[in-house]
């Protein structure tokens, strides 16, 4: 006798590629939130006083800051009192024109501001500044 068979083709596994698309965009959608919040400080953190007026083209200016500490850093980079000179003359052949602003924190003694004005001036500084954050007038 015969017998007769039903020939069933059977279901190749496949992988459902659906639910991974969902969750890698809403892991790249969740990394680009969370990336845009971060934000990256250079240098030190100082507290400036505050004037009634400051505004200075930034384009053309090297930064000098001066913490509390009296650590000193140019553009954002640690640097000592001896080495300053040296680099900032390299600074200025980059751009001659640039304005030097100084960035003391409020607590650092006046003598300190002006031995660091005078070491910018002996380096071949010409135009100078000292950075304020903007305030009430008193």
């Amino acid at each position: 006798m015969f017998r007769f068979r039903r020939w069933k083709k059977r279901a190749e596994p496949q992988v459902n590629v659906t639910p991974l698309v969902d969750v890698i965009l809403q892991l790249v959608i969740f990394f680009i939130v969370t990336t845009t919040f971060v934000s990256v400080e250079t240098g030190a953190r100082v507290n400036l006083p505050s004037a009634s007026f400051s505004r200075i083209e930034e384009a053309k200016t090297i930064t000098v800051t001066l913490t509390k500490g009296n650590t000193l850093y140019l553009n954002g980079s640690l640097t000592d009192w001896t080495e300053l000179p040296r680099l900032l003359v390299v600074e200025l052949r980059k751009n001659p024109d640039a304005t030097v602003v100084i960035e003391a924190d409020r607590e650092v003694l006046h003598g300190r501001v002006v031995k660091l004005m005078d070491l910018l001036k002996r380096a071949g500084v010409e135009r100078m500044a000292i950075a304020t954050q903007p305030g009430e007038e008193k």
